[in-house]
């Protein structure tokens, strides 16, 4: 079926491997797509040199990954999952994206994890960039990503209603104050301190909380403020203690400065610890598009 669907591709040396024995499972798992008339506009595609030369790169790592299956393992990719990532296959050259999106093929492609191939992870790592795929790839063996919020808390010794002195440098979110009895403030004057941009290297660093954001809004993560994990007290450690520490150095000297300013009021900073932590519908992603076959803990 394979070497059918490749004599309509134009022929170099490139496509002899293709017909090689190691690429007998791929055959057997896209055998019935290269047969369809959906990918009638395929080999067009692969006259460009790039697109070729991409496709030829992407279907060998999925080869690569389909060899320590048993033929009889293989199935049949449905083609709702295979007809849109073989399109794709032609143009992502971005590694951790296309990783992820072969990793989905080769989890369609195989008996124990046909069902790990949820439709909408299509759409779901399409509205995901590079950077994001990268972090996703990083936590991949993680249950949760630590994060913390910088706060500052003004109590009024005299019973007046506080009011925080504006900083330039320090100012607080929209709808983050909140007021006990007239006597206490909360401000929030650090966000979302995880360290991602120092554990994981981003073409974009100074995203991150776009890209925290926008995962929290693909479903993949959920924000948890209340709880706290044990496991997690040695990455908080090192927030506090290191990534953040010349910040919250910066932002204790200011509280410093406002209690020497201020003596009936007491300023204090303090941080609010929580964790990112993934959904069940994030499990499921990070299984089919992030792992590898062997990590999914799906036996065949």
């Amino acid at each position: 079926m394979l070497d059918k669907f490749l004599d309509k591709i134009p022929t170099d040396k490139i496509y002899e491997e293709l017909l090689q024995p190691s690429f007998k499972n791929v055959g057997e798992a896209l055998g019935t797509l290269f047969s369809m008339g959906n990918l009638i506009l395929l080999p067009l595609k692969l006259h460009e040199q790039k697109a070729r030369m991409k496709f030829d790169a992407n279907l060998k790592r999925f080869a690569k990954k389909l060899e320590e299956s048993e033929a009889e393992d293989i199935c049949e990719v449905p083609p709702y999952v295979g007809l849109p990532i073989l399109d794709k296959l032609t143009y992502l050259d971005q590694h951790e994206l296309s990783e992820a999106f072969i990793n989905l093929l080769t989890k369609a492609s195989t008996k124990a994890t046909i069902h790990l191939a949820h439709p909408s992870f299509i759409n779901t790592l399409g509205n995901l960039c590079a950077d994001e795929a990268r972090i996703l790839f990083h936590y991949k063996q993680a249950e949760s990503i630590p994060r913390m919020d910088l706060y500052i808390h003004k109590h009024s010794l005299t019973g007046q209603n506080p009011v925080l002195p504006f900083h330039a440098e320090l100012r607080p979110l929209e709808g983050e104050q909140s007021v006990n009895l007239a006597q206490e403030v909360h401000i929030k004057v650090a966000w979302n301190l995880t360290g991602i941009e120092t554990f994981v290297k981003l073409d974009f660093p100074e995203n991150v909380d776009v890209y925290t954001e926008n995962l929290e809004k693909l479903g993949i993560i959920a924000l948890e403020t209340e709880v706290l994990l044990k496991k997690d007290l040695d990455t908080f450690q090192q927030l506090e203690q290191d990534i953040y520490q010349a910040n919250i150095l910066k932002s204790q000297k200011w509280v410093d400065s406002l209690n020497q300013k201020h003596p009936d009021v007491l300023y204090s900073l303090y941080p609010k610890k929580g964790y990112y932590y993934f959904t069940a519908y994030g499990k499921m992603f990070m299984k089919a598009c992030i792992k590898e076959l062997n990590e999914t803990g799906e036996k065949s």
